[in-house]
């Protein structure tokens, strides 16, 4: 028998995305089943039956998230030249965040350090700091071509890797809430300051005292 519309991959999606804004607004122990499945004009028994549990459906949120920005960011590295593809994944990072606020914070943002603690105490998936040093593999690897093609300063990746990390998701996390320069045109705002931040690790820059 075919499985009812209610249960189809693009309610799925939509739950997900509806408990991240849930727990943005509220944390974790926000989440409620009932108004969801308002929402959606189904059951809670529903919601139990896609995902087994409401802890499921929370680990869902943070797993959809990971696999979403992770795959953006794939995507993003394409033409070998380690300095356009970092500005290429800053672009991809910063267009997954104002497309997808919600998940963004709840791998990232204010919520991410709750998500995954259940109330048993029990850990639910990564915490944000795993994740962060998950997400930051692909700049690292680029940074180390950089160096190895004599673009970047013979400096620790991790040295060059944490700036260039700060110095994007500030200006993302700034911006998710209000314009980082008002009247400027945002996407050449933010292209010029990645570039301005690669330029300060570059090996023709004197490093400063």
């Amino acid at each position: 028998m075919a499985r009812p519309r209610k249960f189809d991959e693009i309610t799925r999606k939509a739950l997900i995305k509806n408990t991240a804004e849930q727990i943005l607004a509220g944390g974790v122990e926000s989440v409620s089943l009932r108004p969801l499945a308002a929402k959606h004009g189904c059951s809670t028994t529903a919601i139990y039956t896609m995902f087994g549990s409401r802890d499921a459906l929370i680990d869902a949120v943070r797993e959809e998230a990971i696999v979403s920005y992770l795959s953006a960011h794939e995507m993003a590295v394409r033409t070998g030249e380690p300095v356009a593809d970092m500005r290429a994944l800053a672009r991809s990072g910063r267009r997954w965040a104002l497309e997808f606020p919600a998940l963004y914070n709840v791998i990232l943002g204010k919520a991410g350090d709750c998500i995954g603690a259940r109330r048993d105490g029990s850990a639910g998936g990564s915490s944000r700091a795993e994740f962060a040093n998950t997400a930051m593999q692909p700049m690292y690897r680029l940074v180390r071509g950089a160096i190895d093609k004599g673009i970047f300063h013979d400096l620790p990746v991790e040295v060059i890797g944490a700036t260039l990390w700060v110095g994007v998701h500030g200006w993302i996390a700034i911006e998710m809430s209000r314009p980082v320069l008002p009247d400027t045109d945002a996407d050449a705002a933010f292209d010029r300051h990645v570039l301005a931040l690669l330029r300060a690790w570059c090996a023709r820059t004197p490093l400063g005292e």
